[in-house]
């Protein structure tokens, strides 16, 4: 009996030792799967924060798309004409300017053929010019236009075939250039214009620029040969009388 009693014993704290060792390893084991969902929890709160934080970054693109377009759309600023345009007709300033001082001397259509005036050398002069009509001289000078009406209407070269006293218009002929010309006596202005007399016929290209009404009659006034001829007619006549 005695001898039964310490093996029961001896197997009961043999028993107890296994259950706490058993115990042991179990809580062991426990506290490993515990930490490592942990740990893996951990891992995984962390990413979320991190994943905005690396998702800034992008996020300067569009703002420098935005100020790309920005600046691309901004307005250019439009090529400025040129020249002004100053007359009513749609004019260049200066050949607006050209047209009111010397307008009694040309229709206005002529100086709409004009693209541009500017002043020569000599004071009150002035080259006005175009691709169709060429180029034309205008002069504000009382002593011009005196001497310009006496060369019209006294040279044998040239021909009047308008003067109202006021305004006189013809052309003088020196070799094959005829020079056309427009005076305003009382304003004291001169308008010329050089031409090829074997290419144009002045009085025609005269009525081209409007200088004169086609169907207005015109008081020519004879030109030296035509005054001689009819001198020598005269003379005839009365040496036959």
């Amino acid at each position: 009996m005695p001898h039964n009693r310490l093996t029961r014993t001896a197997v009961f704290a043999a028993a107890v030792a296994l259950t706490a060792g058993l115990s042991a390893c179990t809580d062991g084991g426990e506290v490993e799967e515990t930490t490592a969902p942990e740990t893996t929890a951990a891992q995984t709160s962390t990413s979320p924060d991190a994943a905005p934080t690396t998702s800034a970054t992008p996020s300067t693109t569009p703002t420098t798309e935005t100020e790309t377009e920005t600046e691309s759309e901004s307005p250019t600023s439009s090529p400025r004409g040129t020249h002004s345009t100053g007359g009513e007709d749609g004019l260049s300033e200066n050949v607006a300017e050209a047209a009111e001082r010397f307008g009694s001397l040309a229709p206005a259509s002529l100086f709409e053929q004009f693209d541009d005036c500017t002043p020569t050398g000599l004071e009150g002069s002035y080259e006005c010019s175009g691709p169709e009509v060429g180029q034309v001289q205008f002069f504000d000078s009382q002593s011009k236009a005196a001497s310009t009406t006496q060369l019209l209407t006294e040279l044998r070269s040239s021909r009047v075939v308008e003067d109202t006293g006021r305004h006189v218009v013809g052309w003088s002929t020196l070799g094959t250039t005829a020079v056309i010309t427009v005076v305003d006596n009382e304003l004291g202005l001169v308008m010329q214009q050089l031409v090829s007399s074997d290419i144009v016929e002045p009085e025609e290209r005269i009525k081209e620029l409007g200088l004169i009404e086609e169907t207005e009659e015109t008081t020519t006034s004879p030109s030296r040969d035509d005054a001689s001829d009819a001198e020598f007619s005269n003379a005839d006549e009365r040496r036959e009388a």
